[in-house]
């Protein structure tokens, strides 16, 4: 489904829930933070082979939880996740922010981080995912396609520069039509893009390189988008496959591998938290008997695994 046009340029003023007076833009947001040489989230980056191919994982930046600790849990812990990262030795309690490419013939990046900014005094911070790309001889404009899984801010940060303007000038952009109506065109609550991504998103449609999807959909070649909604409206996975292997892409459906076990540990910005659980049982049923790879924009290290007879298992 393709975008049809829409009349956007004017007073575009800050989305619903956006305003952060400590979020600020920073051409080098990293720079003063100790978790800038963090392996386990800023630094964090996998090469997995898919069949014939390759599947990067790169981080771009981090999720510092000690400001938020009861953002992932279950009803009776809603700071399980970070009390578990505590006892496990882990601090501060801490996510990657993560974004997957998929190199070949059509360069696909899927999700784009939060781009060079901070937020929340040091809460999240992004900035390296062009780092991250140079390692592996890419840079934006070596982009084809971008397959985004939603429109939060920490996976789509990089779509636009400062003043709006796209960064990957020639990129389609596919995503969730629940999505695009819900945070672009009648900006419900929720923190959706910022204004300066929401303005690129609108000025790529008008140029026909926003596609938006309602249902499952090849969006490239090896890549295939999964409709699974609840964490927002039109939230996505996305699968690659090359040679009869296939991993699969959870975005935030689910942001550790807890929740491959504990379908009822939840984020606190879920949209609609019944329907998130809903899409979480139905896919952890297909990956137990799937036994394929995993992976989550929030999984510590971006580490890949597989749910084997009910137990999650580091590939």
């Amino acid at each position: 489904m393709g975008y049809a046009g829409h009349s956007h340029h004017g007073a575009d003023g800050a989305l619903p829930g956006f305003e952060d007076a400590a979020e600020q833009a920073h051409p080098e947001p990293l720079r003063h933070y100790p978790l800038r040489d963090d392996a386990l989230t800023t630094l964090a980056a996998q090469v997995l082979t898919i069949g014939r191919r390759t599947l990067l994982a790169l981080s771009d930046g981090f999720f510092n939880l000690e400001s938020v600790p009861a953002f992932l849990g279950s009803p009776g812990r809603p700071r399980a996740f970070f009390e578990d990262q505590a006892a496990d030795g882990v601090h501060p309690p801490r996510m990657p922010v993560g974004a997957f490419v998929w190199p070949g013939e059509h360069n696909v990046l899927i999700d784009a981080g939060f781009g060079p900014r901070i937020a929340g005094a040091g809460a999240m911070v992004g900035g390296q995912l062009p780092r991250q790309l140079r390692r592996f001889g890419l840079g934006f404009d070596d982009i084809d396609v971008i397959a985004l899984s939603h429109l939060h801010p920490d996976h789509t940060g990089w779509l636009a520069d400062a003043e709006g303007n796209p960064r990957f000038a020639h990129a389609q952009v596919h995503l969730g039509a629940a999505d695009w109506d819900h945070f672009v065109l009648s900006r419900q609550p929720g923190r959706g893009p910022d204004p300066a991504v929401r303005h690129a998103l609108l000025t790529m449609a008008d140029t026909g390189q926003v596609n938006l999807l309602e249902g499952d959909a090849t969006v490239a070649p090896g890549v295939r988008r999964l409709h699974a909604p609840g964490h927002t409206p039109g939230h996505s996975l996305y699968v690659v496959e090359d040679s009869g292997d296939r991993a699969l892409m959870l975005g935030d459906a689910l942001h550790c591998p807890q929740q491959l076990t504990d379908t009822d540990w939840a984020a606190a910005n879920d949209v609609d938290p019944v329907a998130a659980r809903a899409t979480r049982e139905r896919y952890l049923r297909d990956l137990d008997q799937a036994g394929e790879l995993v992976l989550g924009c929030h999984f510590p290290g971006l580490r890949a695994g597989r749910v084997l007879g009910g137990a999650w298992q580091p590939a």
